[in-house]
C-alpha cells in the first residue's frame, strides 16, 4: 500500500464543479471499478490536496481570482480544503499559476537543505553510513547483528541529531530522513539531486492529461514529459494535486 502525487488536467471547470470533474476523470483508474482487478487500475481512494510551503504558487497579478481552487472557491461539502499561504492554492487555470516559481521555491529549498546539514556536520564528529557497518555484520553475523549495525549507525550524534529535527518538523529535515540514511544521502553528488527536485516541483509522480491519459513515474522520461505537457497547456485549462492511495 502506498500514497502518491498525481497532476490532474481539466478543462475550464469552475472551482465548484471541480471535485465532479475530477471524480470523472480519475474513475477510469479506480482498483475497484470492476469485479475483478482493474488492470489499468492505480487508486483505490483520492483527495485533492496541498500544503502550505510545497502547494501551487498563483501569479502575484491573479491572487485573489476567483477561479482558483482554495478552501474559499470549493463549497466545504464538496472538498474539505484548507487555508494555505500568501500565493498559495490548490491549483486552477495554467495561466494563473507560477510554474517557474515552484520552481525556484524547489531549488531554493534544496540549497537550504544542504546549508543546514553543512552546519550540522560542523558542530559534530564526522560520522560513517549505515553501509559501513552493515558490511562489519555480513563479515561477523554472529558477533555483530544486523540489529547491532543499525543502533551503533542510529547512535552517531550526527544522525541523531538529524532523526530529532524530523521529528520535531525541521523545515529542513523531513520525516524521510527517520528511513533513510542521512551521510549517504548528502555524500552523493548534489547537483543532480538539485535538478531533480526541480524536476518533480510541478507534475506529480502520476499525470492525467486532458483527454484522459494516464502517465506515471514507472514510465522512462515521465517527468520530463510532464513538465513539458503542463509547460505548454493552455493558459484556461485547469491543472490540481490528488493525493492517492493504491
Amino acid at each position: 500500500m502506498t500514497k502518491f502525487y498525481a497532476t490532474v488536467c481539466l478543462p475550464p471547470t469552475a472551482p465548484r464543479k471541480i471535485p465532479q470533474a475530477v471524480a470523472a476523470a480519475m474513475a477510469p483508474y479506480n482498483v475497484n471499478l470492476t469485479e475483478e482487478w482493474n488492470p489499468v487500475g492505480h487508486w483505490d481512494w483520492w483527495a485533492i490536496h496541498s500544503s502550505p510551503g510545497n502547494a501551487y504558487l498563483v501569479l502575484p497579478q491573479h491572487d485573489g481570482d476567483r477561479r482558483l481552487v482554495t478552501a474559499s472557491t470549493v463549497p466545504r461539502r464538496k472538498a474539505k480544503l484548507d487555508g494555505l499561504g500568501p500565493l498559495e492554492c490548490y491549483g486552477g487555470p495554467r495561466g494563473l499559476l507560477d510554474f517557474d516559481g515552484m520552481r525556484e521555491r524547489a531549488a531554493r529549498a534544496h540549497d537550504a537543505l544542504l546549508t543546514a546539514w553543512t552546519g550540522l556536520t560542523a558542530i559534530h564528529p564526522p560520522a560513517r553510513p549505515l553501509a559501513d557497518f552493515l558490511a562489519r555484520h555480513e563479515a561477523d553475523p554472529e558477533r555483530y547483528s544486523a540489529a547491532d549495525a543499525r543502533e551503533e549507525h542510529l547512535a552517531q550524534p550526527l544522525v541523531q541529531d538529524v532523526a530529532q529535527r524530523a521529528v520535531a518538523g525541521d523545515p529542513h529535515f523531513d520525516t524521510s530522513f527517520l528511513l533513510n540514511d542521512p551521510v549517504a544521502y548528502f555524500a552523493q553528488e548534489h547537483e543532480e539531486a538539485r535538478l531533480w527536485s526541480v524536476r518533480c516541483a510541478v507534475p506529480g509522480f502520476a499525470l492525467v492529461t486532458l483527454d484522459g491519459t494516464w502517465m506515471d513515474a514507472d514510465t522512462d522520461g515521465h517527468w520530463e514529459q510532464a513538465n513539458r505537457y503542463l509547460d505548454a497547456l493552455d493558459a484556461e485549462a485547469v491543472v490540481l494535486d490528488l493525493l492517492c492511495h493504491s
